[in-house]
């Protein structure tokens, strides 16, 4: 439909004014309230139908809330001065480095190098590659961009049909690694920041980079074993014979031995995430490791003025701050307080017990991704609709933010996930078929169930539950 981003950007527009000025504040909730309610409302239209571009929508949210006079500026915009935020600049700078320099393609060639040259290496390289370097790159679309494609050269050379069982095998492979990985580390995608920050300061603390992993090692092992059975099982060729690994010898070959840059870019990320690691027991700011680490990249001449400027995603750093906004605001103007009386009959049963909740709101988290299509939309308004109960949970609500991440990436249509859109975009869709994609994500959202439910014993052991 021609006007349909018009007609619903002006529907969203109409709602919001009417929820703000038309319908009697409810009791219980000031006028403040129900301008911030508004402002969500239309804005997440804007989101779901993509009326305008992500961060500009949010930006005019948060202008709202000041304009209406339901906070004033510093609040509405503080969250840009928090370190959250700058540990997403810094981290994105730090993964730019690694993707302009090679280290990511050289790291994941060597990887498939070691393994046999049929699916079931292959399929293994790409996931545990994607595994291990997932950390050093916070954003999930130039990892998609940049391993589909070396997926297509390994399902060329192996001679599969365009969008058979072998080359949906291989990249979903890709997808799982590169993408679906990322649930397992905290720097592994600026969207973990986001949901960390939605959530109060006193939570957010026990999601250090090392806590993260630890919490999320059991789901980890799962999600990588069951999915490369799975993948297996549902692409693996009738005749999975080796054959010559040519191509990827041919790709290292034509990179060349390993530069300085490349050298420079991996000592600085590695003690980045040493530092991370260590961040609590020696008191050093998560953000402060990674800025030190893009100073050093910088004066090395790794990274350039022109690429802050043309290669760090500003838009997305920019829309992430405006989601991540939403949270302090909600709760200044008395929002949490007042959906926690609206939502509790809903709500309360499914987090009354840890074991209901990593069954449940996983499956609440799907259905909405058939509405929403934005990761961060999606784990937002969940976040949102729960802060509420955060006071009254028998368990730390931490624990949603690690439930949310490994739920939101699901791919069950083509539209549902916009890193797995990006990755059929650089292969330009030759290699994944329809099927294959819905079957492996149905394969992925048990298995998210399965790895979340043995996560629940780590989280009694560390005093969690």
């Amino acid at each position: 439909m021609k006007h349909a981003k018009l007609i619903t950007g002006i529907i969203g527009i109409v709602l919001g004014g009417i929820i703000a000025f038309l319908i009697p504040t409810p009791q219980g909730l000031s006028h403040a309230g129900m301008v911030v309610l508004a402002s969500i409302v239309t804005a997440n239209i804007f989101w779901i139908f993509n009326v305008l571009p992500s961060f500009i929508t949010g930006l005019l949210m948060l202008c709202s809330w000041v304009l209406l006079g339901a906070v004033d500026f510093p609040t509405s915009f503080n969250i840009f001065s928090t370190t959250t935020m700058w540990i997403i600049i810094g981290g994105l700078a730090l993964g730019t480095a690694a993707t302009k320099t090679g280290l990511i393609n050289r790291m994941a060639l060597k990887i498939m190098s070691y393994l046999p040259a049929n699916f079931r290496g292959q399929s293994l390289a790409l996931m545990l590659a994607g595994t291990i370097i997932s950390p050093m790159i916070p954003s999930a679309h130039p990892k998609a961009a940049m391993s589909t494609p070396i997926a297509e050269g390994i399902s060329d050379a192996l001679s599969y049909e365009p969008k058979g069982k072998g080359s949906s095998g291989l990249f979903m492979a890709a997808i799982w690694g590169f993408i679906v990985m990322e649930a397992s580390f905290l720097s592994a995608t600026a969207q973990n920041y986001a949901f960390k920050g939605l959530i109060p300061t006193k939570y957010q603390d026990v999601l250090t980079w090392g806590n993260w992993f630890l919490l999320m090692l059991p789901w980890t092992i799962i999600a990588l074993v069951l999915g490369y059975w799975l993948l297996n099982f549902l692409f693996k060729p009738k005749n999975d014979q080796p054959v010559s690994k040519d191509f990827i010898h041919q790709k290292l070959e034509a990179m060349g031995p390993m530069s300085n840059q490349e050298k420079i870019t991996a000592a600085v990320i590695l003690v980045a995430i040493i530092f991370w690691i260590l961040g609590s027991a020696i008191k050093l700011e998560a953000a402060i490791t990674a800025l030190i680490g893009v100073c050093i990249l910088t004066a090395t001449k790794v990274l350039t003025p022109a690429d802050f400027k043309n290669r760090l995603s500003w838009d997305t750093i920019i829309f992430i701050g405006t989601v991540m906004a939403l949270g302090n605001v909600m709760k200044t103007v008395g929002l949490t307080t007042w959906l926690y009386k609206i939502l509790q009959p809903l709500i309360n049963p499914i987090l009354s017990n840890i074991w209901i909740t990593v069954i449940v709101l996983p499956i609440v988290i799907y259905l909405c991704k058939f509405v929403v299509v934005s990761l961060i939309s999606t784990g937002t308004l969940i976040v949102l609709c729960l802060l509420p109960f955060f006071s009254t949970m028998s368990f730390n609500p931490a624990l949603l933010i690690l439930i949310i991440t490994a739920s939101v990436n699901i791919w069950m249509l083509n539209y549902m996930d916009a890193p797995v859109i990006t990755g059929q975009a650089a292969v330009q869709g030759k290699m994944v078929s329809k099927s294959g994609l819905a079957k492996s994500s149905l394969g992925y959202m048990v298995i998210n169930i399965l790895g979340l439910l043995l996560c629940v014993p780590v989280w009694t052991l560390m005093g969690l539950v």
